[in-house]
Order: C-alpha cells, then sequence, then structure tokens
C-alpha cells in the first residue's frame, strides 16, 4: 500500500506469539513423552500415527510463523502466507492471549499489538480494487449521543452538523462511491459483510471489536482503525477520517 499504515508494536504480539508456539511444543512433547510407553503396549502403530499427527501439527505452526515473520516484517504477499496467516490467527492467538494474562499483559495491548501486525499484512497487498469492491465499516459510538437521527437504519440521514465524524465519513463514501455502513453488533457486521460482498473492508472500532471482526471475516483483508475514546468505550469516539481518505487514494483502481 502507498499510504501510511502504523504498524509499530506489532513486535509484541509477535513476540509472545512465538513463545506461546514453543511453550506447546514443551509441553506437548513432555506430555507425549510420559504416554508413549503405554501407546506401545496398545499397538505400534498409534504410537507412530501419534508422533507423526504432532510432528506435522507443529510443522505447520512453526512454517506459518515463520510466513508471518516474512510477511509482517518484509511487507511481501508471499503465496503461502494466507494459508499461514490463517492457521496462526485461529491457533495460536487465543493462547497467545491466555499467556499475556499470565505475563501481565493487558488484553487490550495485546489486541492493539494483533491489529498493528494484521496492518503490515494488509501492507503486503499489492493490489487495487474498484470502488463497489470495498466496504468501509464503521461502529455506532461514532455518533454523537445528543444527536436524534437514527442512522443505524440508513447513514445518510445523517445531517453533517459538525458534531461527530460522521458527517465527514459519509462525505468520503459519496466522494469516492464507496459503501458505508454501521453495525451495532457483531452480528449486523456478519449480515452487511455478507450483503455488500466486499473485498476489502475499512473498518473502524476499538481495539476489542476489530480483533474479533479480523479473526471472523478473514481471509477477507481488513484494514483496521483503532478509533479514539476521549470520553470512554462505546461513548462519542472519535476517528482520524484523513486515514481512511488516503487509504481509499491508494486502494481504489485508477481506470
Amino acid at each position: 500500500m502507498d499510504f501510511e499504515i502504523k504498524t509499530r508494536g506489532k513486535e509484541l504480539f509477535l513476540a509472545l506469539s512465538t513463545v506461546t508456539l514453543i511453550l506447546m511444543m514443551v509441553i506437548t512433547t513432555v506430555l507425549w513423552w510420559f504416554v508413549s510407553p503405554r501407546l506401545h503396549e496398545i499397538s505400534e502403530l498409534l504410537a507412530k500415527l501419534s508422533l507423526t499427527a504432532l510432528r506435522i501439527f507443529y510443522f505447520v505452526l512453526v512454517f506459518g510463523t515463520v510466513f508471518v515473520y516474512l510477511t509482517s516484517y518484509f511487507e511481501r504477499n508471499f503465496l503461502i502466507a494466507r494459508f499461514a496467516v490463517r492457521s496462526f490467527i485461529r491457533i495460536l492467538y487465543p493462547i497467545t492471549v491466555f499467556l499475556g494474562r499470565i505475563f501481565g499483559i493487558s488484553k487490550e495491548r495485546l489486541r492493539e499489538s494483533f491489529v498493528y501486525l494484521n496492518n503490515s499484512f494488509i501492507k503486503a497487498i499489492k493490489k487495487r480494487f474498484d470502488s463497489h469492491e470495498i466496504l468501509i465499516l464503521l461502529p455506532h459510538c461514532l455518533q454523537c449521543t445528543e444527536c436524534g437521527i437514527r442512522i443505524t437504519v440508513d447513514i445518510h440521514k445523517c445531517q453533517q452538523c459538525g458534531k461527530c465524524d460522521i458527517g465527514e465519513l459519509t462525505k468520503l463514501a459519496k466522494k469516492y462511491n464507496i459503501p458505508l455502513a454501521i453495525a451495532t453488533g457483531g452480528t449486523l457486521a456478519r449480515k452487511i459483510i455478507v450483503v455488500h460482498k466486499p473485498k476489502f473492508i475499512i473498518a473502524v472500532a476499538c481495539d476489542r471489536d476489530l480483533v474479533d471482526g479480523l479473526r471472523e471475516v478473514f481471509p477477507i483483508p481488513v484494514y483496521g482503525v483503532l478509533n479514539e475514546r476521549p470520553e470512554g468505550p462505546c461513548v462519542n469516539t472519535k476517528v482520524e477520517v484523513k486515514k481512511i481518505d488516503l487509504a481509499l487514494e491508494s486502494l481504489l483502481s485508477k481506470s
């Protein structure tokens, strides 16, 4: 991508996930060592199959982790990277978060680091899209709490009064002819994605909702933009509209 994407901070999640992988390998190897005599008593074939399955499982994870590092740091879209990222996200993420809690690292810090890691994958994509292939997905908490207009039903009802960032975002969507929607929760977000069938998503949300969404919609690429919460979570949040504008300029096909 030609626009600036913040990826600094991804190292925390990468480092902890690597520690997670090593610990998993050590623990399961020790466990297998303890149960292997019993498996051999039952069946030599069963013992060999279980050991082979364990080796294949960790080969896939190690192989995937290597490509995650390569994609993240060189920002190149390697052929195998999509599969590698999938196994990394599905298997290592929840265990890494659990390990982070043991080490006293907050979920919020880990989720933010994961978003930055995801965005480094986005930078590796060297592709442009037509306007109808991109979807901008926003959280309802961007709307000013004093506003009486139900933009969750139709965001284009916004009067662009300037009290929140919704007005500028609707102008942006109109400028580029990009579909724009507000999700009040995960269920509605999934429905919106099913209806629009986007090939690329620009999603604004808090760290928790972003990570949940990134993991759920994969392999659809998602540029995650963390919102600002000057009044706390879920109330009158803000977003840097310029970031989305620059992203769209870079993403859209020039034809």
